[in-house]
């Protein structure tokens, strides 16, 4: 009988355990969806910079300009909104969600009682699976984002049937290593960094002013991070735009394709520092630095909040 209710407690215990990690995901889903609603326009900004990395010196309003006389001022607020909303707060669940998971099941303790090593770690194998998933809806936004003549009217469906019937569904994965270097070198970064800027916040920022010393501790853990991935999302922008910009042509899938596109990826940032120098390789990093800044700010405050407000407790 004792052993038997020794088990009963065992499965009730895991059974809550279970249950207390899935309760994660409302409060995780709400603050990723108000941080991607937020910096979209910022987003749209550091895109136009960045894929223009491989044209010369182009000026930021001359960008501006273009794209306001291609979709107009509502253009700044709607084009490629779609695809960017679904993929940043995909994206954001997905890390949020998995960080804690994979972190527990590496190193069999919370993140809170890791090391900046094994939050690194843990970090940036949970990036994996996200990188390869929001592929093709990155491969949307840019191509929404630089549709000059509209031709798919803002809508990501168009744009996908469009470019799988012109060009194959391995094209929708274009530029993928770029964006597996983006999401796990700034995934690793900011978990790995965040609480010891949210600890350097608690030192200058009076101890009532808590949901401050997330924003400052979560800006500049996500600007950190924006130093490291800066140059892969410059290089797999510029790539993606070079693509989709080509004329079509049908991209059968092979093993020599992924080498191929690692070494697309060097080519690429190689062309970019030899034009630009080194500095190029973080060309839009002022906006990239407030997107993920901020992005880091609003997710280290509105997570913990609505988790507060939901009675979450667990990480």
């Amino acid at each position: 009988r004792d052993q038997k209710s020794l088990r009963l407690r065992q499965l009730y215990k895991m059974a809550d355990k279970k249950t207390s990690v899935w309760q994660t995901l409302p409060p995780i889903t709400a603050g990723a969806l108000a941080t991607a609603t937020a910096m979209y326009p910022v987003d749209l900004v550091r895109a136009l910079k960045m894929s223009s990395a491989g044209d010369g010196r182009t000026s930021l309003m001359t960008l501006l300009r273009n794209f306001h006389a291609a979709h107009g001022a509502k253009g700044f607020v709607t084009q490629g909104v779609g695809p960017e909303m679904l993929r940043a707060t995909y994206m954001r669940v997905l890390k949020f969600f998995l960080f804690p998971i994979t972190h527990r099941a590496l190193f069999g303790k919370n993140p809170s009682e890791g090391s900046v090593a094994t939050k690194m770690a843990a970090a940036g194998l949970c990036s994996l699976p996200e990188g390869f998933s929001i592929a093709p809806i990155e491969t949307a936004k840019i191509g929404l984002q630089l549709d000059k003549t509209n031709v798919y009217k803002n809508s990501m469906s168009n744009f996908m049937k469009d470019t799988m019937a012109k060009r194959g569904w391995v094209a929708l994965f274009n530029g993928y290593f770029g964006i597996a270097y983006r999401q796990t070198s700034w995934t690793a970064v900011y978990f790995g960094s965040l609480g010891s800027f949210q600890k350097l916040s608690k030192e200058v920022i009076p101890a009532d002013w808590k949901k401050s010393q997330q924003l400052v501790g979560g800006m500049a853990a996500g600007m950190f991070g924006a130093v490291f991935n800066t140059p892969g999302d410059v290089i797999r922008s510029t790539i993606q735009k070079r693509f989709l910009s080509a004329e079509p042509a049908k991209v059968n899938f092979s093993v020599g394709i992924m080498g191929s596109a690692v070494k697309e990826f060097f080519t690429v940032g190689a062309e970019i520092v030899k034009t630009k120098g080194p500095a190029g390789l973080w060309t839009g990093f002022g906006f990239k630095a407030l997107h993920l800044g901020g992005s880091g700010a609003l997710l280290a405050m509105l997570i913990p909040m609505f988790k507060n407000a939901m009675g979450v407790s667990q990480e």
